[in-house]
């Protein structure tokens, strides 16, 4: 039976899942599309590693050629670097499991607890989450209270949240796959003692899903509900006074696409992690398990990675910058293209007239 675990890991070089899958068709199938999932999960990983690389370089250029650097924006960068990194580390790591290399010392040791027990790319799926609701909060207080949050929130605050943002999600779950990781016959058993001790193993569960899921859920929907709310009445008092000028109403606009595109992107985590919370809740469970339960769950673990891979493409939809940024890099792209097709056509086309000339005088 394998063996799943509340941070959405599966052991996949559990033995006697692999003794089973030679005897009962069923896990057999299992086996099989954990390998599929598996290679699914590199290519979702590389596509993301491009997307947010692409999107990384468009919200740095942005916030260069802007006047006013506003601390937002260095949250959102934080979140996608965040991603980026997460969408590397699936790849290095489901790579490195998919090796099936013999692993021993201490860098044997590095490899099962930090890369094959996916103990990296589950803290920065962690940190993730953390610098979401960062965000979250700090439009909140924008939005909500304008006058005081210009006040009290200082530029040295967002950088102690960027911060904690990475170091939260480390201590979140490296030290326990640090710990409870070890190797046995050159095999990795990624989170094996966690498994051995019910009681560590539903009190680390139940503060994961509260901390991870539950708080994250609430403060979505509590803070941009209240934000919703607010700039529509503004915008309704605004317009009732004809009051606005066209740097209020840009201003406003800017904020307002922020605010969608930071719900959309929370809308998308809420989406990609409720499945696996679910699974996590029932699989976990002793005498739950079951190979079609399980199989749902493996599949569920590929959501989360989905997630990371899709943020850019929402960032490049709806923040204007970054939009902006990439449809120059298109269009200077096709006018280099262009301008080296056209080169090119010209020298063939004054190649293949000057024989011509010579052809026509000899005659």
């Amino acid at each position: 039976m394998a063996s799943v675990n509340t941070t959405g890991l599966i052991d996949y070089t559990n033995t006697t899942t692999q003794a089973a899958a030679f005897f009962d068709p069923g896990w057999l199938l299992v086996a099989k599309i954990q390998l599929y999932v598996n290679y699914a999960m590199i290519g979702i990983g590389i596509a993301g590693t491009i997307a947010n690389a692409l999107i990384l370089y468009a919200l740095i250029v942005h916030r260069a050629q802007q006047s006013k650097k506003k601390g937002v924006h260095l949250l959102i960068i934080n979140q996608n670097l965040i991603d980026l990194c997460s969408c590397l580390s699936v790849v290095v790591s489901v790579s490195t499991r998919l090796s099936n290399m013999y692993l021993t010392g201490a860098l044997g040791y590095i490899l099962c607890s930090v890369f094959i027990s996916e103990n990296l790319s589950i803290c920065l799926i962690h940190s993730s989450i953390i610098n979401l609701m960062t965000i979250t909060i700090e439009r909140y207080l924008k939005a909500v209270y304008p006058f005081w949050s210009k006040k009290k929130l200082k530029r040295w605050m967002i950088h102690i949240a960027i911060a904690f943002s990475w170091i939260g999600g480390i201590v979140s779950t490296g030290p326990v796959g640090l710990v409870t990781s070890f190797i046995e016959k050159g095999a990795c058993l990624p989170f094996e003692l966690y498994y051995r001790y019910d009681g560590i193993k539903m009190g680390y569960g139940i503060w994961n899903f509260f901390s991870f899921f539950v708080l994250p859920l609430i403060t979505f929907v509590y803070c941009y509900g209240h934000i919703a709310a607010v700039m529509r009445r503004q915008m309704r008092v605004m317009a009732g006074h004809n009051a606005q000028s066209a740097s209020q109403a840009q201003s406003n606009r800017i904020k307002w696409n922020i605010i969608k595109t930071m719900i959309i992107v929370s809308a998308f985590f809420v989406a990609c992690y409720c499945p696996v919370v679910v699974y996590i809740l029932t699989v976990d469970s002793p005498g739950m398990l079951t190979k079609e339960r399980l199989i749902g769950f493996i599949l569920t673990l590929i959501l989360p990675y989905v997630n990371m891979s899709l943020n850019p493409f929402i960032y490049a939809t709806k923040h204007d910058g970054v939009r902006r940024i990439l449809a120059r890099m298109i269009i200077c792209r096709k006018r280099n293209d262009v301008a080296s097709v056209g080169g090119t056509f010209g020298l063939f086309t004054t190649s293949t007239k000057k024989p011509t000339r010579i052809h026509v005088q000899s005659v």
